[in-house]
């Protein structure tokens, strides 16, 4: 995958997002717009990711606002990925209390069943939804770009479905990060916390005065 890892890409910003079918315009500091394919009017999916240092987890949220109910949604993860990586998945439909939710995977996700999505992937399931949804879930993988499929029933004959515009083309290496959403990677890399200035200028105050006796030796 040509995908880069998170301490990598742009900003923290990205942690805190959206993708819609609005004009293209990526702005992770004010929300971007765009990025989406398909057919769904009033389609919204937005995320917040954060870490937790005491559990070392990464909190997944998904947001997913729209004119229809969703039928479900396909999240890609990368294929060293298994099933107990995704933890207490829960997911509250229409503003209700959250509740523990089905799901499926992780495995290939191909058109069988989901016949307007352009190319398979692997990820997860999440077989429950509603308008808006929230998905959410504990990992120890690490946030990186990747894809998305949801879909619903028709809509005046026309299938309802949306997707990240860079899921149109195999492999997914666009470099242009409205293409994709952020999502879990395979591997667990907690984000680099750099060390506290008062920590700092006690080390430092140590070497001075370890220094001086030296000196006065």
């Amino acid at each position: 995958m040509p995908y880069t890892r998170f301490d990598n890409i742009s900003t923290g910003n990205d942690l805190t997002d959206n993708r819609s079918f609005n004009s293209n315009s990526y702005d992770p500091i004010n929300g971007s717009e765009g990025g989406l394919d398909g057919y769904w009017p009033g389609f919204n999916i937005s995320w917040d990711i954060s870490y937790d240092f005491s559990s070392t987890l990464w909190h997944y949220e998904y947001t997913l606002q729209n004119s229809k109910d969703i039928s479900h949604m396909i999240l890609e993860v990368s294929n060293t990925a298994t099933a107990g990586d995704i933890q207490n998945f829960h997911y509250s439909d229409s503003g209700a209390a959250f509740q523990t939710g089905q799901i499926e995977g992780p495995t290939v996700w191909t058109k069988s069943g989901n016949i307007t999505m352009p190319n398979s992937f692997y990820g997860v399931k999440f077989n429950v939804g509603g308008n808006p949804v929230v998905y959410s879930f504990d990992t120890h993988l690490d946030p990186v770009w990747g894809n998305f499929f949801a879909k619903d029933g028709k809509d005046g004959g026309d299938s309802v479905y949306a997707h990240n515009t860079g899921l149109n083309t195999s492999p997914f290496n666009s470099t242009d990060e409205l293409d994709y959403i952020v999502r879990p990677d395979g591997g667990g890399n907690p984000p680099i916390v750099p060390e506290p200035i008062s920590s700092t200028l006690f080390i430092a105050g140590g070497i001075a005065m370890i220094a001086r006796r030296y000196l006065k030796k």
